[in-house]
């Protein structure tokens, strides 16, 4: 890893996280550029706590300010569009839980950004995420949790290529939480107060996200009935886009009885729904889309441990690579709502291997 003097491009999103690693970078000595992503239009935007609003850039260019680097607005709109919301729209489509922030971080952040940054002679980018790269004997990057496990981001950044990873920065990947408000209120940043985003770049004020996507491609919604494991029809819903694998709320029939989805078959527009927790269990899925981290290592498997979702812990399981970009996960011990659609990401220790998409489960 190179110690000397650098361009760096920070990804400024208006949040204290992103200000701080931009005033950790500055303190070192490297060039820093800030550069705020837009990926909504204006009107659509609004003042919401969001990363791409307008309340987002006007509290980037005061952290700019403060910090005396030039700033810069990027329109990722149309970007934003085509490579992360229509894609989760057709995986709703498709009867699937869509996983937008790890096509985001893959494709804008460390896709369009990078590039960006690469036009203008930057080396490196750097965000605010809770990660750390690390460098092996032969000079290779690769992806490690951050040390803060309650922040911990590696899982939204599994996605990301050797080459992405050897042009990135992550300043706060040794530091909690605490520690980045402290620093932001010691070297008095405009957002050292700031709220969290909460993702509010993919959602709208009183509707689900799957709900907006549907409306802002003017797509038609696939109703149909919801069905138990018994084969009773519990009634009717608006539409498939809705549910999710292991969702609870919103649900037809009698309401002191806990159902969860199981399924989701958009061919006939049914949700399969049981009133068992055991039949949302699961040991075994297929990934495709496979990001190897570490190729090497996968031939003909490995046992290593695997995260279905964010906040999931991860769980012990054998992984065969099974195709150039296939594998197929054997859990050690059964996982509730493994949803099709949503990332595994699999690791070894706080080293991060490599990323699927869930895609068969059983």
């Amino acid at each position: 890893m190179v110690n000397r003097r650098q361009r760096v491009v920070v990804a400024l999103s208006g949040g204290v996280d992103s200000s701080v690693a931009a005033a950790l970078l500055l303190a070192e000595g490297h060039e820093v550029i800030g550069v705020t992503l837009r990926l909504q239009r204006c009107q659509e935007a609004g003042t919401s706590r969001s990363c791409c609003g307008v309340d987002g850039i006007v509290r980037a260019r005061a952290v700019a300010e403060r910090l005396g680097i030039p700033h810069y607005v990027l329109d990722c709109v149309d970007d934003f569009t085509q490579s992360v919301l229509r894609p989760a729209w057709d995986e709703y489509a498709a009867g699937r839980t869509p996983s937008p922030c790890l096509l985001c971080n893959e494709r804008i952040k460390f896709g369009a950004l990078l590039s960006w940054a690469r036009g203008i002679g930057a080396e490196t980018v750097a965000t605010g995420h809770y990660a750390r790269i690390g460098w092996d004997g032969a000079n290779r990057s690769f992806l490690l949790r951050g040390v803060d496990p309650a922040k911990d981001q590696s899982y939204f950044l599994a996605g990301l290529s050797r080459d992405q990873l050897g042009s990135i920065r992550f300043p706060l990947g040794g530091m909690t939480k605490e520690a980045v408000r402290a620093h932001a209120q010691a070297l008095d940043l405009p957002t050292a107060t700031a709220h969290e985003s909460q993702d509010a770049c993919l959602v709208a004020a009183g509707e689900s996200f799957a709900e907006m996507l549907r409306k802002r491609f003017d797509a038609p919604a696939v109703p149909g009935r919801v069905i138990a494991t018994d084969g009773t029809c519990l009634g009717k819903h608006p539409g498939i886009h809705l549910f999710t694998v292991g969702q609870r709320r919103g649900l037809p029939g009698t309401s002191h009885i806990k159902r969860w989805v199981t399924a989701v078959r958009p061919e006939d527009g049914v949700v399969l729904v049981s009133s068992r927790a055991q039949d949302l269990e699961g040991r075994w899925f297929r990934a495709s889309g496979m990001n190897w981290l570490d190729p090497d290592r996968w031939t003909p498997g490995t046992h290593c441990s695997v995260q279905v979702r964010y906040r999931h812990p991860p769980v012990a399981a054998w992984v065969e690579r099974t195709g150039p970009e296939v594998a197929t996960v054997t859990l050690d011990e059964p996982v509730r709502a493994i949803a099709p659609g949503q990332a595994a990401v699999l690791y070894d220790g706080n080293r991060v291997l490599g990323r699927g998409w869930i895609h068969a489960c059983a």
